[in-house]
């Protein structure tokens, strides 16, 4: 749910008022980084002393704290203010790596420990081993007290799967453990603190959105490509899920011959253009005998030709690869065609496995770039590698939950802000 965009000019009685000041100062310092009472009054339009009554109560429930002035734009003797880092910790969770990956985070987002997690490849109980992951995580905060002063406010997970708006169960889940699972029911009952539960994609659009600094009103669309293809959707800068199935860009169908083609796991778009079917593309021509630079290294019958290799054979000239990565780009252009004349975002950005391919640029996203240029009637829109590489659902999830947990307290913010 989206902050209220507030004008301070609206008529109400003092009580509300000061509810409003408080919530406007707090996300005003959130959004700043760290102020004085006269910037913050000047900013907000608001009186001093309503900007020294809302600070006093802050202050008094430990929100934010007194800093030095770092920039040294304050008047010698004025104090500074931030948020507090310290109210509380989060611990966020990104269960869809090769090997889940925890982290313990504070309420700036920062990230302060990182805890090694599972391989849940080879989980013979994906939900037992979470639980043992997030108890592991609880006994790191509980050992180190005199460096972690607050509590544990929520837990944050981010889940290849789609979640029922209704019933909150996993849906067409990448682990087979977690399919049909109430997973935040499940993690509320056994840890008994707030838990926020969703898709990895939408998460790692919310962190795009945090690293970018992006504009509150900017459409995002974050896509990862892996040995499946998702999407997450910051429409306007709000997370869009529609009916929680909104961004399984995966299931695109770019031909009319594909009508029928009935995926439930793993949709058409994934079939053809994940990295998965790269390496199954280019193993299949080899068995054929189609002459490539890959054969010494490739034995007929078996598996291994990895995505980093068919890109750097591509860049070194091995028409092979350089032909099957073409598919894969042509079919993601064509569904993002598709996307961008319906969403129009501003932004485009690729994570996932991708993100660590070598010349990406000259063979993946500068192609795709040109490709659309080719065929939308508009300006293309801004595409880009990520820059958070694996730390992306764990930096969303902390992100959706540190937003969460503030938006009760603290639902207003300057308009325009």
């Amino acid at each position: 749910m989206p902050l209220k965009k507030m004008s301070v000019s609206n008529a109400m009685n003092a009580a509300k008022q000061s509810k409003v000041n408080i919530s406007l100062v707090f996300n005003f310092l959130r959004e700043a980084g760290s102020s004085n009472r006269a910037h913050i009054a000047e900013a907000l339009k608001l009186s001093i002393p309503a900007v020294s009554r809302a600070v006093e109560v802050l202050e008094e429930s430990g929100r934010i704290i007194r800093v030095d002035d770092e920039d040294g734009t304050a008047r010698k003797g004025t104090p500074v203010y931030r948020t507090s880092s310290e109210y509380g910790y989060i611990i966020a969770i990104d269960l869809f790596q090769n090997r889940v990956s925890a982290a313990i985070v504070d309420f700036s987002g920062n990230i302060r420990e990182r805890i090694e997690g599972f391989k849940p490849g080879t989980s013979d109980n994906i939900l037992n081993d979470l639980f043992r992951l997030i108890h592991t995580c609880m006994d790191f905060l509980a050992a180190n007290r005199e460096s972690y002063t607050g509590p544990l406010r929520a837990i944050g997970v981010g889940v290849a799967a789609v979640i029922n708006q209704s019933t909150g169960k996993l849906q067409i889940s990448y682990y087979m453990g977690l399919e049909n699972v109430q997973l935040k029911d499940a993690l509320v009952q056994k840890f008994k603190v707030p838990v926020f539960v969703e898709n990895i994609c939408s998460l790692s659009a919310l962190a795009e959105k945090k690293q970018r600094k992006t504009s509150d009103k900017q459409t995002l669309v974050f896509i990862e490509v892996g040995n499946g293809i998702g999407s997450g959707i910051l429409l306007e800068g709000s997370l869009y899920k529609g009916n929680g199935f909104a961004g399984e860009l995966g299931f695109s169908l770019t031909d009319s011959r594909q009508n029928h083609f009935m995926g439930r796991k793993k949709g058409y778009l994934e079939k053809q253009a994940s990295l998965s079917a790269l390496a199954h593309m280019v193993e299949y021509e080899l068995s054929c005998g189609v002459e490539s630079s890959l054969e010494p290294v490739y034995s007929k019958g078996k598996t291994g030709i990895s995505p980093e290799t068919i890109f750097s054979h591509a860049l070194a000239g091995d028409l092979l690869c350089k032909s099957a990565i073409d598919e894969i780009v042509e079919s993601i252009s064509m569904s993002l065609h598709n996307l961008i004349v319906i969403l129009s975002p501003e932004v485009i950005v690729f994570g996932g496995d991708i993100c660590f391919l070598p010349h990406i640029d000259e063979l993946f996203t500068g192609p795709i770039r040109n490709r659309l240029a080719e065929t939308l009637p508009f300006p293309v829109p801004d595409i880009s590698v990520s820059s958070l590489g694996s730390d992306s659902g764990i930096i969303g999830a902390a992100v959706l939950t540190v937003d969460s947990l503030l938006m009760e307290d603290f639902p207003y913010h300057r308009a325009g802000g």
